[in-house]
């Protein structure tokens, strides 16, 4: 299948390290061109020599996407350099604390609020005007299954996600008209960076065997009884920005191993 994205041109928030990196070398063998941003420039710098090893084409897109007047700058720096934004992946996120909701700090979830939801939309409101000039565009954000279904620990994270759901849904209406596509990518427990920080203090907690045991019972939830891995949602990525995607918006698509069978 000809997927028709040579040459095209990626911003990718968040792709200094997991699943962002994998979705930026996924686009690159395509032989898209990629913005990549963080706010680490260390992980920026990993993933653009990363892509440039594999062949492709990368540019460093450093800011904080919390700040909608660096957003805006990051994304003139890109169309100066690259002359257009063809795809905008939100893949950037944070989760401060994997504890009951009573306990985490209320400046814990405003930070995880800002950087998922505001961040998504910040950057999303820098791009979109290119986009609708050109008459095409795609946007894809990472959200997650515990926004669907919800999940105890997570209920900060999992709401600042289900905002970028309902986001998805409204945004796409709007610009569908103007040849544009809006999906979302919801993401079951994925071996990412952040899922491995958590399995490590997990193990500190309650040791090596009582950890492997609940890894097991997790699998056990899933009807494929594996999780994910990061190459698994750049695939969906890759596939949702592609031309024969091009009938697909405002669809939130659960790439989960069969953990929630969602209608």
């Amino acid at each position: 299948m000809d997927l028709r994205l040579k040459d095209r041109v990626a911003l990718i928030t968040g792709s200094g390290q997991g699943i962002g990196r994998t979705i930026a070398l996924a686009f690159a063998a395509e032989g898209v061109r990629i913005a990549v941003n963080d706010v680490n420039t260390k992980g920026i710098d990993e993933t653009v020599s990363a892509v440039r090893a594999a062949g492709g084409r990368a540019m460093s897109a450093q800011c904080d996407i919390t700040d909608l007047a660096a957003v805006h700058d990051m994304v003139r720096k890109v169309e100066a350099e690259y002359g257009r934004i063809d795809v905008l992946v939100n893949n950037a996120a944070v989760l401060i604390s994997h504890e009951m909701f009573l306990e985490t700090k209320p400046e814990d979830c405003d930070k995880e609020i800002k950087v998922i939801l505001y961040g998504t939309m910040n950057c999303t409101r820098a791009v979109l005007p290119g986009m609708v000039q050109r008459q095409f565009g795609k946007v894809i954000n990472i959200v997650t299954d515990a926004a669907r279904v919800g999940q105890e620990r997570q209920c900060n994270y999992s709401a600042a996600k289900g905002g970028v759901i309902s986001f998805t849904k409204s945004i796409a209406k709007e610009v569908g008209r103007n040849n544009i596509n809006v999906n979302a990518i919801s993401p079951g427990a994925t071996n990412s960076p952040m899922r491995m920080e958590m399995l490590r203090q997990l193990k500190e907690n309650i040791g090596e065997q009582k950890a492997a045991e609940r890894e097991e019972k997790v699998k056990r939830a899933y009807a494929l009884r594996r999780v994910g891995e990061p190459d698994d949602i750049a695939n969906a990525a890759v596939f949702l920005s592609s031309e024969p995607a091009r009938h697909i918006t405002g669809q939130i698509l659960s790439v989960n191993g069969g953990f929630a069978m969602l209608g």
